[in-house]
């Protein structure tokens, strides 16, 4: 688990609730192995949406798999230079991200950071003193769903992205979860 970036945003020792967001798919529109900054493309109504999660007190975290590191597709600098594009392009609409963290190992390596693992949900938990039982996990795939559970976190399915293959799964799990069409009508929520 690498972490990438960390804000100056400051809040309260009462916040401790967490906005929990998959990277590809949700923040940006999907593309498998993106990395490259001109693939980079902010989903409609994402950042006001996310501007409501943030003013009603979540804080922002990206939780992100990016295998495409361990296959060999790109590295760490082109990962860190996205994130960064992403974090400005938000900016414009006054959102912080306030940490991201990253899985940057090959599934084949059975690490313990990568989705559905909840590890990088916990080591974030732990850092920022969040309550679980209080934040949100807004994903497009089985991976994000089962991180949530597995951390005790609530999940909230996108059908962006993988999001519609992820919901022909999602039957099995007997556990409430949300489910949503695009990060604008997540708002419903708060």
């Amino acid at each position: 688990m690498l972490n990438t970036i960390a804000t100056s945003t400051s809040y309260t020792l009462e916040n401790k609730k967490a906005l929990f967001l998959d990277r590809d798919g949700v923040v940006i529109k999907y593309i498998p192995y993106l990395f490259k900054l001109e693939q980079v493309e902010l989903p409609l109504g994402a950042g006001e949406a996310l501007k409501q999660w943030q003013d009603a007190g979540y804080l922002l975290i990206l939780i992100t798999n990016q295998a495409g590191i361990g296959r060999g597709y790109y590295n760490l600098k082109h990962v860190r230079s996205v994130h960064n594009y992403i974090c400005k392009e938000y900016k414009k609409f006054g959102v912080n991200f306030y940490d991201i963290f990253m899985c940057p190992h090959h599934p084949n390596n059975r690490c313990s950071c990568r989705k559905p693992s909840p590890q990088m949900l916990i080591d974030a938990s732990i850092k920022h003193s969040i309550l679980l039982s209080k934040s949100f996990f807004i994903g497009d795939s089985i991976s994000d769903v089962e991180s949530a559970l597995n951390a005790g976190c609530h999940p909230i399915l996108l059908l962006t992205g993988k999001g519609r293959d992820s919901l022909k799964k999602i039957i099995k799990y007997p556990h409430n979860i949300e489910i949503f069409e695009t990060l604008q009508e997540t708002v419903k929520i708060i």
